[in-house]
C-alpha cells in the first residue's frame, strides 16, 4: 500500500512499519514484532504505546505475556474524524486567545522595522500583513505598477484590494500603462483612483501608513517592508510629485 498516505495523516514511520507487521501475522509478541518489522526493541514499547493511545493497537496478557494486534483499518477513519474534530475544538481556544496574542505582537512592534519576504506565500504574507496595520482614515498609495505581471499576482491582488474595499480604505495608483485587462478590471473597483506615467520605475512601490513595501514579480518574487515614518513621508511626497504629472 501507499504508506505515504498514512504518513501524512499523522502517523510516523515507525508506526506505520509496526501497525502494517501487525495487520499482516495477527496477534504476537513484541519479538515477533522487532524481528518483522525491524524496529530496534529500545523503541518497540514506545511505538506501541503512541498506536495503543491512538486506538489502532490493542493487547492482551496471556500468561504473563502481552500479545498485540492490529486494530481494523476501518479504525484508522475514526481516528481521522477525531483528529479532525479535536482540530475543530483546538482552532475555537486559538480564536479565543487571538486578541491576546494580538496585544503581545501590538506590545513587541517597534516603530523601525526592516523585513524581506521571498516566493509567493511570502509575498502574499507581506501584502496582507502590512493591509493589517491599515484604518479608514490611512490612504494607500501605490506606484510603478506594471500590469504585464502573472496571472497568479493578478488574481491575488484584485483579492487583495476587494479586501481593502471591505474595510473602506482608499486607495490611489500609478501604473506605467493602461493596455491591460488587469488595468481595466482594477479600475471598475471603488474606492481606488488611476493614474498612468510610462516609464515610472521597474519596481512597483507601495505606500501603507508608515510602512513602505518595495514589490518586485519576477522568477524570484521578493518584498522589502519597511517600517519608518520618515522614510514614508519621503515616499508620500515623491508620490504627490507623480501624481501632478501622471495622466488619466
Amino acid at each position: 500500500m501507499n504508506e505515504k498516505v498514512l504518513e501524512e495523516i499523522g502517523l510516523t514511520k515507525g508506526e506505520i512499519k509496526v501497525y502494517l507487521t501487525l495487520l499482516q501475522i495477527g496477534e504476537t509478541t513484541t519479538g515477533k514484532i522487532i524481528e518483522e518489522a525491524q524496529i530496534s526493541s529500545g523503541k518497540i514499547y514506545e511505538i506501541l504505546d503512541k498506536l495503543i493511545k491512538k486506538g489502532l493497537v490493542s493487547y492482551i496478557i496471556k500468561e504473563k505475556t502481552k500479545y498485540f494486534a492490529a486494530a481494523s483499518p476501518n479504525r484508522i477513519l475514526d481516528y481521522l474524524h477525531e483528529k479532525e474534530k479535536s482540530l475543530k475544538e483546538k482552532e475555537k481556544d486559538f480564536i479565543a486567545e487571538l486578541p491576546a496574542l494580538k496585544e503581545i505582537e501590538k506590545r513587541g512592534k517597534k516603530e523601525y522595522e526592516i523585513h524581506l519576504f521571498k516566493g509567493f506565500r511570502g509575498f502574499k504574507t507581506a501584502i496582507y500583513e502590512a493591509l493589517d496595520e491599515l484604518t479608514q482614515k490611512d490612504e494607500i498609495l501605490a506606484m510603478g505598477i506594471i500590469s504585464t505581471k502573472s496571472e497568479q499576482y493578478n488574481t491575488l491582488w484584485i483579492a487583495w484590494h476587494r479586501n481593502r474595499i471591505k474595510r473602506k480604505i482608499k486607495c490611489r495608483a500609478i501604473f506605467s500603462d493602461k493596455k491591460t485587462e488587469y488595468f481595466k478590471d482594477l479600475k471598475k473597483l471603488k474606492l481606488i483612483k488611476l493614474k498612468v506615467l510610462e516609464g515610472i520605475t521597474p519596481t512597483a512601490v507601495d505606500i501603507m501608513g508608515n510602512r513602505v513595501l518595495i514589490l518586485t514579480h519576477g522568477k524570484e518574487p521578493s518584498v522589502l517592508s519597511i517600517k519608518n515614518p520618515e522614510i514614508s513621508q519621503s515616499f508620500r511626497t515623491f508620490f504627490e510629485t507623480l501624481w501632478k504629472i501622471a495622466k488619466n
